[in-house]
């Protein structure tokens, strides 16, 4: 399976709706720019895989995208209600609640889960510093619970430098394709990217491959 292209891709859904790869068809819409295929696509997807985190973030960007943050809320806390770890939902949500002008609580509690599974975002500490200080009463926060994805191997999977995000790394992650998101990190620190997400994306795929 070519996952550079579309065509392949669309083949592919068009046969087998069920399949764990729709997010990645709807990462190639979301990215051209196609919001309407982008979320027909998740829907259906999720139809068979509601659960799918990776899926759930893509509609939610698109509902982003579409300024409808209401429902773009929804699937972006739906991609780690379960205790998935999907750091890119989280920053989107961020965004997404501050449009919403959602409670000051409702915010802090997204920049900590942001804060904990990247502990190096400057923006995430600065924010959790600037709200506790205004607070003397905090409250201990409850500790997230981390799933393991299934591991799923697919050979012979080629990703195109022109594709290479931290989208993409997430999606082929949590699709249990950890070779190729490692491939992807590689090529986003060629082009000089994040270094220290890098380094602690790159530190916990190649824990998970160890489980």
């Amino acid at each position: 399976m070519d996952l550079n292209s579309r065509t392949a891709l669309e083949l592919h859904f068009a046969e087998q709706f069920d399949t764990v790869l729709f997010p990645v068809l709807a990462n190639h819409y979301l990215i051209s720019g196609d919001l309407v295929r982008t979320i027909k696509v998740c829907k259906i997807g999720l139809e068979y895989h509601p659960e799918n985190a990776d899926g759930l973030y893509i509609l939610g960007r698109a509902q982003q995208a579409l300024r409808d943050y209401v429902n773009a809320e929804k699937s972006l806390k739906s991609a780690f209600k379960n205790g998935t770890v999907h750091l890119q939902a989280a920053l989107a949500l961020v965004d997404v609640q501050i449009e919403l002008n959602r409670a000051e609580a409702s915010v802090l509690k997204t920049w900590e889960l942001i804060s904990k599974w990247d502990p190096g975002n400057e923006k995430a500490s600065s924010q959790i510093a600037r709200t506790t200080t205004q607070k003397t009463d905090t409250k201990p926060k409850k500790k997230s619970v981390y799933s393991i994805a299934l591991k799923r191997e697919i050979d012979n999977i080629d990703i195109s430098p022109r594709l290479a995000t931290f989208t993409m790394v997430a999606v082929l992650r949590n699709q249990g394709l950890h070779i190729q998101a490692l491939q992807v990190l590689g090529m986003l620190e060629e082009k000089g990217d994040d270094k220290q997400r890098i380094a602690a994306e790159r530190k916990s795929i190649q824990e998970s491959m160890e489980i």
